[in-house]
């Protein structure tokens, strides 16, 4: 099984890109962002229940990708896509 790097949902926003977990790199707080049109929520289930989302555009966060570990501690991990 091989894990699609933080990975958890195609983006419902633009139906062309992935959503995945970033960290913002001032607060350390985790949230997901889309790859392609930069919409972003606060939690991975957040794109699957139609949530509104924002632009990370419209905030002054600078984001980096979290570690593993980071996101096993917050228990993101299982949100993570596989693939076979």
């Amino acid at each position: 099984m091989q894990r699609h790097n933080n990975k958890v949902a195609w983006c419902p926003q633009c139906d062309q890109g992935w959503v995945q977990i970033y960290k913002d790199k001032r607060t350390k707080e985790l949230f997901v962002v889309c790859d392609e049109c930069e919409s972003s929520w606060e939690h991975p289930t957040d794109p699957e229940k139609n949530n509104i989302s924002t632009s990370i555009f419209d905030t002054d966060v600078e984001i980096e990708i979290p570690t593993e570990q980071e996101v096993r501690l917050k228990k993101w991990d299982k949100y993570i896509i596989n693939s076979y």
